[in-house]
């Protein structure tokens, strides 16, 4: 417009000021053009830098899930092997448990087979010997003791050892025959022992009290000198005391077996009496069956105690 009107100068003034604000404005949009392509280019470089992290923790993830899983499949093998390892060694100490249980049932047998081939031999020898000697002392009574009291009196006290010499020997046969002896064998065994004492004794009156319930058995050995002790005692009371009455009692109390003989015999002072064979090997039976035992004496009978530990088997 100013050209139009020749008005020059301002017109060349206009165009300054046109080109000034082109360019600045060009300035601007080129520097807004270049900020964005900065921008998209940080982006780009953030998301790869994103990328390349998230790939490395990819790899890294991927190295621990692998190191966690051979970790955990080493723990699993080396279990079931363990696990393996104590099945064989119970396996193996099982093994050797049968094998120990198997050789004690053998030497048991063994042992049983000795016991029972003693006991014949015992039985089948030595009882026909002594049974041959009591027929024989017997006749030799009835051929030479006539008129001599004395030859007699010998010939009946050889008939008499003899016998109770049979008696022990079938005790003794008895016991060798079991490996334990329990309450019940033990209270028949006594009991026989004493009804065949009040049928061959005239005048004795005998008791006998059995009453346990918590005991079981006892081993051979054991058994055997209860047997005998009781036995002894009861010859003793019948030979020496002159008594009209024996009791023999068999009680339990206090986790214990209580044994007692007693007489109403004449009793005898333990302080000044010659103590026997009875005495002392009911006293040797009794140590052997780490128990209690006492006797007590007087004037009116004598009675002797023994008490004994409860176990299953002595």
């Amino acid at each position: 417009m100013y050209e139009l009107n020749s008005d020059y100068k301002t017109a060349l003034d206009n165009f300054k000021n046109y080109t000034t604000y082109k360019d600045s404005i060009s300035n601007i949009n080129l520097r807004i053009k270049q900020a964005e392509l900065d921008t998209e280019f940080d982006t780009e470089r953030k998301e790869k830098e994103i990328l390349t992290q998230k790939a490395d923790l990819a790899v890294k993830n991927t190295y621990i899930v692998i190191i966690v899983s051979l970790l955990i499949l080493s723990i699993i093998v080396g279990y079931f092997m363990l696990k393996n390892q104590k099945m064989k060694t119970l396996q193996l100490q099982k093994e050797n448990e049968l094998k120990d249980a198997l050789l004690k049932i053998e030497t048991q047998n063994r042992l049983q087979e000795q016991r029972l081939q003693i006991s014949r031999d015992l039985h089948d020898n030595i009882g026909a010997q002594l049974t041959f000697i009591i027929s024989s002392v017997d006749s030799l009574k009835y051929a030479f003791a006539d008129g001599n009291p004395k030859l007699e009196d010998k010939l009946n006290n050889i008939s008499s050892f003899t016998k109770e010499t049979i008696y022990e020997l079938r005790d003794t046969i008895w016991a060798m025959n079991k490996e334990a002896i329990t309450i019940e064998d033990l209270k028949t065994r006594i009991s026989n022992f004493i009804d065949n004492a009040q049928l061959s004794l005239n005048g004795i009156q005998f008791n006998f009290n059995f009453d346990t319930k918590s005991f079981q058995s006892f081993s051979s050995r054991d058994g055997m000198n209860i047997y005998r002790l009781i036995q002894e005692a009861v010859n003793n009371a019948i030979k020496h005391a002159k008594a009209s009455q024996i009791d023999v009692s068999l009680t339990e109390s206090n986790n214990k077996i209580n044994i007692v003989i007693s007489d109403n015999g004449k009793g005898f002072d333990l302080a000044t009496a010659e103590v026997g064979n009875g005495l002392n090997t009911m006293k040797k039976r009794a140590s052997e069956l780490k128990g209690n035992f006492k006797i007590e004496s007087a004037e009116n009978g004598t009675s002797i105690y023994l008490s004994l530990p409860n176990q299953t088997e002595f």
